[in-house]
């Protein structure tokens, strides 16, 4: 996914449970039903307590009006249980999907924090950590959200004045932008001038290397 580009999906949230799942076996060397899964004495599938992780996202667009809750096994996408997706537009699209599920699943299993797509409610001092922190509990993590809530999501928020917090924000994010470019355009002008400088250097180098030398005196 480029930098820029604006996500399919926003992931809200990841949760482990436990559940009594049928258990995987060997069919060589243990009684498994046609699936692969072990077999008691009477026939029955054997279950075990594993854990079962969910993940909780939404469309970009809407992160509080749609949430999905699924179990993260499901939306790996598998080309082997692909049968009927002829033109591969399922395949597709679970791939697109997971791929911007898979870096979240992986923090959450090293105990890091969940990436974000945008500047961190940290990095803003538009809010206060109370209100970060409803902010984030109504499932929104960037700035970037903030500006962009529609005017039916406001009410959602349970924060006072929302209207203006959701102008202030968008105010932030342009006075950034217009000091990244500040700072873009500084380091290009001091490439730049090192270029220039470097190239004075060499030509000075040239023209030493390629002065005629004096004459050698005659010997006597």
């Amino acid at each position: 996914m480029a930098e820029n580009e604006t996500p399919m999906i926003r992931v809200i949230g990841f949760k482990t449970s436990y559940e009594k799942l049928p258990v995987k076996g060997d069919p060589v060397n243990e009684k498994c039903d046609l699936k692969g899964f072990k077999l008691d004495a009477s026939g029955r599938r054997i279950l075990d307590l594993q854990p079962e992780d969910w993940v909780t996202y939404s469309p970009s667009h809407s992160p509080l009006n749609t949430r999905t809750t699924d179990r993260v096994r499901h939306l790996i996408p598998d080309p082997s249980l692909m049968g009927e997706d002829q033109d591969g537009e399922k395949l597709r699209f679970m791939t697109a999907r997971w791929m911007q599920i898979e870096p979240a699943y992986e923090a959450f299993k090293n105990g890091r924090e969940i990436p974000i797509n945008g500047t961190a409610l940290a990095a803003w001092s538009g809010v206060t950590p109370d209100q970060a922190e409803v902010l984030r509990a109504a499932g929104i993590r960037t700035v970037e959200e903030v500006r962009d809530l529609t005017d039916g999501n406001l009410d959602r928020v349970r924060l006072p004045n929302m209207r203006d917090l959701r102008k202030q924000a968008g105010l932030f994010l342009a006075n950034s932008d217009a000091a990244k470019a500040a700072e873009r355009e500084a380091a290009k002008d001091a490439t730049i001038a090192e270029l220039v400088e470097r190239q004075a250097a060499m030509e000075a180098m040239i023209e030493e290397l390629t002065k005629p030398k004096g004459k050698a005196k005659e010997a006597a």
